[in-house]
């Protein structure tokens, strides 16, 4: 079984002319690669005919089993005003954590609006997303989600379930380093093995040799994405098979863990 636990439905490349056909796409990725299930993660801005809301993906999703959503929080635009809102997708299930877009948008992870859906995910025991690293084209981005904040979050609340996404690229040592003894701190490989990643982040063997340390500290807290359409389903199934991994943590990693982490049914 494999899980991809960081997916977007959007236009890419003029990939298709509309959203529905960006789903319909998906879903032919989906089997295309003998993925059996996957975690959409939808815009925190909303109304966008290139990418789609919460909304739109719970509107789209239907009644699929396989499909989840996370809750993409708009922080700068309503700090922690919709506290209550995402209480309430939480408690019905209806969304499996909650998504932080530092880089993306400026502000820390430290930020004090961030602390109350903190304490929300940690009483609720699900997780929170960090967007991590540089975004393509724009390395300053990446001093709002250094690792060093995500680590104060995780010690701040050692039962919350931190995720960190994109390993920090391309500064993976040091985000190893920085994380490797905080024991509620967990992995998704989305983009790793993107093109563009692997040549700033020191090569292929440099993204395998990270992802090997990972997997050999903490087995059980690395997590299977691919942040389709930007990046390749097939290429980072590659990557996983490539690392030459014993069966049960090569299943860990595609679908296990993420079942376990995010509470899914599958």
């Amino acid at each position: 079984m494999i899980i991809d636990s960081h997916v977007h439905i959007s236009l890419y490349n003029d990939n298709v002319k509309n959203l529905q056909e960006a789903f319909n796409l998906f879903l032919q990725e989906m089997e295309k690669n003998g993925i059996s299930g996957a975690i959409i993660i939808p815009d925190n801005i909303e109304g966008s005919d290139s990418i789609v809301d919460l909304d739109k993906a719970i509107e789209l999703i239907g009644d699929r089993k396989n499909l989840f959503l996370l809750g993409s929080l708009q922080i700068i635009q309503r700090g922690s005003s919709e506290l209550e809102k995402y209480k309430k997708l939480l408690e019905e299930g209806k969304i499996k954590g909650l998504k932080f877009f530092p880089g993306h948008d400026p502000y820390y992870p430290t930020d004090e609006r961030c602390l109350p859906y903190y304490e929300l995910c940690q009483e609720l025991d699900v997780p929170v997303l960090f967007h991590t690293g540089e975004n393509s084209g724009d390395s300053d981005c990446a001093k709002w989600n250094d690792p060093k904040y995500i680590v104060e979050i995780a010690k701040k609340y050692p039962q919350l379930k931190v995720i960190i996404t994109h390993y920090y690229w391309p500064k993976m040592d040091y985000c190893y380093e920085i994380t490797k003894n905080v024991p509620n701190i967990y992995f998704e490989i989305a983009a790793m093995s993107d093109a563009e990643v692997i040549e700033k982040s020191g090569g292929i063997e440099k993204v395998r040799e990270i992802l090997r340390e990972t997997i050999a500290d903490r087995s059980d807290k690395v997590i299977f994405g691919t942040d389709w359409p930007m990046c390749k389903i097939e290429e980072h199934i590659e990557l996983i098979k490539s690392l030459g991994l014993s069966e049960d943590l090569e299943s860990g990693v595609f679908s296990e863990n993420s079942k376990r982490i995010y509470k899914l049914s599958l």
